[in-house]
């Protein structure tokens, strides 16, 4: 018999540890190549609408300011510490150095503006950078659903931009948009804290100010359902699930939670996933249930991950509605023999959504499900488009994202830009995703620095600088499917993972991306601190998974 030798067994162990390491290393530099695409993705058919901020308020046109805001004094800003010595950002400048002002501070304007900075301006053209936004904190949005769950902090998913911006000389103002003149190129703010108005002139101008779900055309939506886009909805949706936490701990709620998610794209499965691993760890702890108006759940997703994730939802026992509407939200009967804080507090949000098939002659379709909590991931969208929208000085699609160019500029307008989910590109629309933002940024910031250094008069007409046309390349997505568990499929459908790995994969890679280098090593240190934390504290115990129920309404 032929037995192989010590060493020889030593060697081979070596090599399996060897390709090991190799095939680490693969996966950690995929994630410096792989542009993550936002789990936030909300394909253009969903209608989101830009942020109500471009359109003014009371729906009145953004671009045409009125002369009573013209007229107002310029009084102090409410500003966060920036990289300057004072907080107040000035609105009129003493000198002949350019302003740049951007207005929104998601993943667009900020990776823009940063850019700017590293860009070779000469000392006349040097601009001073302005972000504006109405809240004082940035928010890495693929990573809201952690954040929820508490798999990831404060810190690393919404960081203020005081924090964010410190040293990057980059200013920032907190402060809501009234209004643009692009005739005078002035910005019109009210101050978040005292609602005084203020105008900052700018020569070049990049609106990045993203988009909002509109519950508006949809009966009692407004009034029960929560979306969830923003920080504040993350934090309202974790005191909503703490208060059925307690509610468990007193026996005051002894049926399953009835969490309904509306939409069933990448954020409305990521997060019923999600919320049926938070709530679900306890027997008959939550019914989840998607409602989605297409035929199949992720359908603009790619198949390794539609096919992925839709085995994960079954797994998980989320019950998938498809082919239906949402079309009323009524308050639900509740019952008075409760009389409790936590009761009534739960009670307020508890809710009955009607639904409308697709197909009418579907009588054994449910036409209504209870919700304890609803939550809202898709556009609804009013069946005109808003009149302000004729009015306003930028051209608009009919719904409302200004329309642009291959240089990102704004039509008839050779200062102002507009990146991200707000703009739409005449020849190739793009999808609202964090990926098509972040590779606008560069082409946006260069074509920025492009314009103001061109119109230097020391520059000749051979030595000015070409504008870049941008074009978008699809690098793969990634989305969460619980605390360990994610898809990433990526470098067209070459590279593709999914499992606790791709979970780790995908934290890594977010760390990369995140906008400076400080913010990527709080990001990957308090992923790794709480990913071993929630390991030692879990042992050994399972997941308990259940099965699913699919109705389709043909």
């Amino acid at each position: 018999m032929i037995t192989s030798h010590p060493t020889s067994r030593k060697m081979a162990s070596s090599q399996k540890q060897a390709c090991r390491h190799l095939a680490i290393s693969a996966l950690i530099l995929v994630s410096f190549f792989v542009d993550a695409t936002s789990s936030f993705a909300i394909h253009p058919s969903k209608s989101i609408h830009p942020s109500p901020s471009l359109y003014g308020k009371d729906q009145k046109p953004l671009y045409v300011a009125s002369k009573s805001v013209q007229q107002t004094s310029l009084t102090k800003l409410c500003a966060t510490e920036s990289s300057t010595s004072e907080n107040e950002i000035p609105t009129e400048t003493t000198t002949k150095q350019p302003h740049v002002v951007i207005l929104g501070g998601g993943f667009g304007g900020v990776n823009t503006a940063l850019t700017l900075t590293s860009l070779p301006f000469s000392d006349d053209t040097k601009p001073r950078i302005t972000i504006i936004d109405k809240k004082d904190r940035f928010v890495f949005l693929p990573l809201l659903y952690e954040l929820c769950v508490d798999d990831a902090s404060v810190d690393e998913v919404a960081p203020t931009y005081k924090d964010l911006l410190s040293g990057s000389g980059v200013d920032f103002v907190c402060a809501e948009l009234d209004g643009i003149d692009v005739q005078n190129n002035i910005v019109h703010t009210s101050s978040v804290e005292s609602s005084s108005r203020e105008q900052v002139s700018y020569d070049a101008l990049i609106v990045a100010t993203g988009a909002e779900i509109d519950l508006k055309s949809i009966p009692g939506a407004e009034e029960f359902a929560l979306p969830f886009y923003t920080v504040d909805e993350c934090f309202e949706l974790k005191r909503r699930l703490s208060l059925f936490d307690e509610a468990r701990k007193t026996k005051e709620q002894s049926k399953p939670v009835n969490v309904v998610v509306v939409g069933g794209g990448y954020s409305g499965v990521e997060l019923a996933l999600n919320l049926s691993e938070r709530l679900g760890k306890e027997e008959n702890g939550v019914d989840v249930t998607i409602v989605h108006r297409g035929n199949d759940v992720l359908e603009y997703a790619t198949e390794y991950n539609r096919k992925t994730g839709t085995d994960r939802l079954k797994k998980a026992g989320v019950n998938v509605m498809t082919q239906c509407s949402v079309t009323e939200v009524v308050p639900a009967s509740i019952s008075s023999s409760s009389d409790t804080d936590s009761s009534s507090s739960l009670d307020r949000y508890k809710c009955i959504v009607n639904l409308q098939s697709k197909d009418d002659s579907s009588p054994t379709s449910p036409s209504s499900i209870d919700a304890d909590i609803l939550l809202w991931t898709a556009g609804a969208t009013p069946p005109n488009p808003r009149k302000s929208i004729r009015n306003s000085l930028l051209p608009r699609d009919q719904n409302g994202r200004i329309v642009t160019g291959p240089l990102l500029r704004a039509k008839g307008l050779s200062n102002v830009f507009a990146v991200g989910d707000c703009s739409r590109a005449k020849q190739v629309p793009y999808a609202a995703t964090a990926q098509v933002a972040m590779q606008q940024a560069p082409v946006a910031a260069w074509n920025t620095y492009a314009t103001l250094t061109n119109q230097s008069p020391d520059i000749s007409d051979e030595g000015k600088i070409k504008l870049l046309p941008f074009s978008y390349a699809n690098l793969g997505e990634m989305m969460t499917l619980g605390s360990d568990d994610a898809t990433i499929s990526s470098l067209g459908g070459l590279f593709q993972i999914s499992g606790e790995s791709a979970s780790v994969l995908r934290r890594l890679i977010y760390a990369v991306r995140m906008p400076t280098a400080r913010q990527g090593i709080v990001a990957a240190l308090d992923g790794t601190n709480r990913r071993v934390k929630r390991k030692r504290n879990d042992g050994k115990n399972g997941k308990r998974r259940r099965g699913t129920k699919v109705i389709d309404w043909k």
